[in-house]
């Protein structure tokens, strides 16, 4: 067989073997699409429609690696967990668990997380091109009463700076935290991508030097400079971020640790309050988010001990 005819028939097998890879893809987006599209038309319980989304997690792992590019379909499953944890009922808090283990509620809460890293890297991305505006963001209103609540917490009335740990590609609580204290709030994260997208934008929102947007990826940070400090419910591990703040912080610093409480440990990781953490901090104060207000994320106020 001549060279160039060889080499023809080796394009060949390449090009029929991409055609059979997209359209197994093809097909298995299809097959994803059609499993959520059924999970969401049902009217099944609480324990088993998490069930049902645990499944589909767990056949396709896609949508939690590379949920930017899936986000239509996560979008969707993200949204009908969230309305069957604000919808359940007294029965559903005093079953919660019996029927899926700690593995199962880790698949849901990665897949929370990644919705919402994708949610924001996809609105920050319209608000630079000038597609949308602040006021536009799904959540905005969500993070909104949450900073209230919080800021009702604080005791002191002459915070000066403060430090949001895990701000993320829209640093969303650092400007909602900013624009009810009046003063320089700087946001700390370990993405060098999510630091990268909040400069981006906070230089078009022209908020340069009220909000400032640290990278870093080391728990070990200098905090000494902070009246008030804000621990996002996605930054970890939280002990680590715990110690430095008891190990750096002003003593009359004052610290709001996020966490989540009964059924919406479904969507976010709670924050373990184990005895470690009660020998350097007292839990002065709490928001708990229960029932079925829209809310996701409770707060806890933490005074220094030593």
């Amino acid at each position: 067989m001549p060279l160039c005819a060889e080499k023809e028939g080796v394009m060949h097998l390449d090009l029929l073997k991409m055609k059979d890879d997209l359209d197994e893809r093809v097909g298995s987006i299809r097959d994803v699409e059609k499993m959520i599209d059924a999970l969401v038309r049902c009217t099944s319980s609480f324990h088993e429609s998490v069930g049902k989304a645990v499944q589909v997690l767990r056949e396709y792992p896609i949508l939690v690696s590379d949920a930017r590019d899936h986000f239509h379909l996560l979008d969707p499953l993200v949204e009908y967990l969230e309305s069957k944890v604000f919808l359940a009922n007294d029965v559903d808090q005093l079953l919660f668990g019996l029927g899926y283990g700690r593995d199962e509620v880790e698949l849901l809460n990665n897949a929370y997380c990644a919705w919402e890293t994708a949610l924001e890297q996809i609105f920050v991305e319209r608000l630079c091109a000038g597609t949308s505006s602040l006021n536009d963001y799904r959540l905005n209103n969500r993070f909104q009463r949450l900073l209230k609540r919080e800021i009702s917490m604080l005791r002191h009335r002459t915070h000066r700076r403060a430090l949001f740990i895990g701000s993320g590609p829209f640093p969303i609580s650092a400007m909602w935290l900013h624009r009810y204290l009046g003063i320089a709030v700087d946001g700390l994260d370990l993405s060098m991508d999510a630091v990268e997208r909040s400069r981006g934008l906070i230089a078009k929102l022209d908020l340069k030097g009220v909000i400032n947007v640290i990278h870093g990826d080391s728990p070990h940070y200098d905090v000494s400079a902070y009246d008030v400090i804000i621990i996002a419910l996605l930054a970890k591990p939280k002990k680590l971020i715990l110690d430095n703040i008891h190990a750096s912080a002003k003593p009359d610093c004052e610290v709001i640790c996020r966490t989540s409480s009964g059924l919406r440990s479904v969507l976010y990781e709670p924050t373990h309050i184990s005895p470690d953490i009660l020998h350097k901090f007292t839990i002065s104060d709490a928001r708990v988010i229960s029932g079925t207000a829209d809310d996701t994320i409770s707060s806890l106020l933490l005074n220094r001990i030593g």
